[in-house]
């Protein structure tokens, strides 16, 4: 599922796939599935044996017999569609989460947030919106495209020209002009404004 751009950048370094599951693991909700949670929900569908051992238990394979479907076929689990419009989707574990977002992200054309966003919210379960910003920013090939950079990641480029600190002369701000070349100039660049 890698996403290898022409150039032989990956989309996500080994140490980003990391220190998104280090962030999971600081950052913990229920709505990640992790491997033991796919596996209890799968004998919870496939075992009709298992009977609940308490009250808490009961309510979790309720709940689970309404959200999630397992095709044997394809050996594949889903969260049911809520609609008859929406379609199942593929339930993600979290140490997948970031193959599937670099996979996306690369099929989208590196497409920014929103348009990965709506492309994994339709078609997967198991990530939220948070793991594709936290991950889209650390993004290789977004990086080096400035206008594929991600929203509050913009890069300062340090000028390699001095500033010029010539007088302008005239500042006109509609009704007073000033003067500004009369102002002394201190050395740490601020005007006295005398």
């Amino acid at each position: 599922m890698m996403c290898t751009p022409s150039n032989n950048l990956v989309t996500f370094t080994s140490s980003t796939k990391t220190a998104f599951l280090q962030h999971l693991r600081e950052k913990s909700t229920n709505r990640h599935i992790t491997q033991t949670d796919k596996d209890i929900i799968i004998e919870w569908l496939t075992n009709p044996h298992k009977r609940p051992s308490s009250q808490k238990e009961f309510s979790r394979r309720n709940y689970i017999l309404k959200t999630f479907a397992w095709d044997e076929k394809t050996q594949s689990l889903f969260a049911a569609a809520k609609t008859d419009a929406a379609k199942d989707r593929t339930v993600v574990t979290e140490n997948t989460i970031a193959d599937v977002v670099e996979f996306v992200h690369g099929n989208n054309k590196h497409g920014g947030w929103d348009a990965t966003w709506r492309d994994i919210s339709s078609s997967y379960y198991g990530i939220l919106r948070s793991d594709v910003i936290y991950l889209l920013k650390q993004c290789q090939t977004c990086a080096l495209n400035p206008s594929k950079r991600p929203k509050g990641s913009a890069a300062t480029i340090p000028s390699s020209q001095p500033i010029d600190h010539e007088p302008l002369g005239f500042l006109s701000t509609g009704e007073v002009e000033y003067d500004i070349s009369a102002w002394d100039v201190q050395e740490n660049g601020e005007h006295s404004g005398e």
